[in-house]
């Protein structure tokens, strides 16, 4: 509904831009991702569809059609399945976490600029980083996994190794004292890549934008200008540039600050999935924003359950919503930090750990 209001009144405008318009499309964008595809891809439905609904997790946005029709986004859903579902999960605040904030801002914490710039770099980030960050270090990610899925495959068969193919995203090692992990991909790397000649990198991004950069940036604007003329298209593609900055915000200030903070615990070792120490690092390495009601988790794209959906990152968004204060009475009981904070405060304490005030908790060195 949100989204059907944005476009249908994206054509007019008092101001340059219509703000009705860009707050709907912008929410129903950020709806998209955190409320459908995200808890989709984790499996939050399987029980309640049939194994060939659309809505089931081996279904969902998979191929290029399915993908247009589902989740058309600046991420490739196949990606994003590995670098969040698998990497980010079972690898919660570790060197290997492709999330880790700490690690991924480290150029800019460690940076020899005044810290004012600093800011201002992580506030322009927030403004474009679906498409900056998540599409290329998704993909880079993915890319990574089935290299190494198919060497323990060649050693597992005894066969000869098939020929080592170029890194996509030869990123380089991660400096900070993350362990052996590579830096994230960004959309700067694939841009410096290119001016190196090394064009194969961007190529594939453009595969993967296409799609999202076709339907909202070309074809919408077509559309009107067929049928109300240039002004009105041009007025459509300024509120559509505007819900993109809008959705980019939105969906950082709700996404990034989950499992940051100088509250928060990072990890230097890894941990078995499920068990015990596993559901604790789930509490401790991440935090909860404001929860109860279903206009505000709504709000947060219910991404405001962080705890309980990192404890089990399978059941559905109201399976968190009733299970929130339980877990949150069991942790009380025994002492364990649950971190529960406004978003805006939130944002405020991730800002200060992306530009270096601030430091994260170390679970291994006790604080």
């Amino acid at each position: 509904f949100l989204y059907a209001v944005g476009l249908v009144t994206a054509g007019w405008a008092a101001l340059p831009w219509n703000p009705i318009s860009a707050i709907c499309l912008s929410t129903s964008i950020c709806a998209r991702w955190t409320m459908v595809g995200h808890h989709v891809g984790h499996g939050g439905y399987n029980k309640q569809v049939g194994a060939d609904d659309k809505f089931h997790r081996s279904n969902f946005a998979k191929g290029p059609a399915r993908r247009f029709m589902d989740w058309c986004d600046w991420m490739q859903p196949e990606a994003w399945d590995v670098e969040h579902n698998f990497m980010h999960h079972y690898m919660l605040g570790e060197g290997r976490d492709p999330d880790l904030l700490e690690r991924n801002t480290h150029h800019i914490r460690e940076g020899k600029f005044p810290l004012w710039l600093k800011y201002i770099d992580v506030a322009i980030i927030a403004c474009m980083w679906k498409w900056y960050y998540y599409a290329p270090n998704t993909l880079k990610e993915q890319y990574a996994y089935e290299a190494e899925l198919e060497a323990k495959r060649s050693r597992g068969s005894g066969a000869a190794a098939a020929p080592v193919e170029p890194v996509l995203f030869d990123t380089g090692l991660q400096p900070g004292g993350f362990g052996e992990v590579t830096r994230p991909a960004t959309f700067r790397y694939v841009w410096r890549e290119a001016l190196k000649m090394n064009y194969k990198p961007l190529a594939k991004m453009f595969q993967v934008l296409g799609p999202y950069f076709s339907a909202h940036f070309v074809l919408t604007p077509a559309v009107f200008y067929a049928l109300f003329g240039p002004e009105v298209a041009a007025t459509a593609l300024a509120n559509l540039v505007a819900a993109e900055i809008l959705t980019n915000i939105h969906s950082f200030a709700i996404v990034v600050p989950n499992h940051a903070g100088e509250d928060i615990y990072r990890f230097e070792t890894p941990v078995k999935v499920k068990s015990d120490e596993f559901y604790l690092r789930a509490v401790i390495g991440s935090a909860n924003f404001k929860t109860g009601s279903d206009a505000n988790d709504f709000m947060h794209g219910w991404l405001n359950y962080q705890i309980e959906h990192h404890m089990f990152p399978d059941l559905s968004m109201l399976s968190y919503q009733r299970m929130a204060p339980e877990i949150k009475a069991i942790c009380e009981k025994h002492g364990v930090p649950y971190v529960q904070e406004n978003v805006f405060k939130r944002v405020w304490r991730t800002t200060q750990i992306g530009v270096g005030t601030r430091s994260m908790l170390v679970w291994e060195k006790g604080h």
